[in-house]
């Protein structure tokens, strides 16, 4: 590390105001510029300027742009992941239009929180190793939400008939218009916003005993 990033760094972290530099922070900043106008657009001259520090303090945490890429999308990947591996979401004592719901409030959560992030990876092509991966990751997010939906129609919570690949992605849909149109300053609270998803999502599945869409 040269002197000249030492002494950006150690000036952050001697700020009170701003949070100590690292990985997380260098992502945060740069996604949302890629968010803005997006990737191949955003340098790192302008992510440092972002920050207010050189852009060789930008090595010190990551080997260049593809990286802060990788880091970013797989941390907002890791996250939904993670959801799926919880306790109330595995339990099959738990109805699975209940776990259904609670994927969708939390899903809702965790896109808002990485909003950034999310608006990037909904971006996304296929156009490299990267963002191939990335993608792979999400079909199997999509197909797992598609499982709980399909183990609804056997238990007869959903009509007979239900297209649950369809009802997933649709569900899934949803989440991803929510965090594309999101602004903190002009709308619900995160947490409020989640709730209203849930109650939205769920209304809209086909129930055994309503009218047949």
């Amino acid at each position: 590390m040269s002197s000249k990033a030492r002494g950006a760094a150690s000036s952050r972290s001697q700020d009170p105001i701003r949070k100590p530099l690292d990985a997380d922070a260098v992502a945060t900043a740069a996604f949302e510029l890629f968010s803005r106008q997006g990737y191949n657009a955003t340098s790192l001259d302008q992510v440092a300027s972002a920050l207010g520090i050189s852009k060789a303090a930008i090595y010190y945490h990551h080997a260049g742009k593809e990286a802060i890429l990788r880091h970013g999308l797989d941390a907002a990947m890791a996250a939904l992941e993670s959801m799926l591996q919880e306790a109330v979401f595995q339990s099959t004592a738990n109805p699975p239009l209940d776990r259904f719901a609670y994927l969708v409030r939390r899903g809702s959560q965790i896109g808002l929180a990485h909003k950034a992030t999310v608006e990037v990876l909904l971006r996304l092509k296929g156009n490299s190793e990267i963002e191939r991966s990335l993608l792979k990751r999400r079909r199997a997010f999509d197909a797992a939400a598609a499982a709980i939906l399909r183990e609804a129609v056997t238990t007869g919570d959903l009509q007979a008939g239900s297209n649950p690949t369809v009802l997933a992605s649709l569900s899934i849909g949803v989440i991803n218009t929510l965090v594309e149109w999101y602004r903190p300053d002009r709308a619900i609270p995160a947490g409020e916003l989640a709730e209203v998803v849930v109650r939205f999502v769920m209304s809209g599945l086909p129930r055994t005993g309503t009218e047949r869409i």
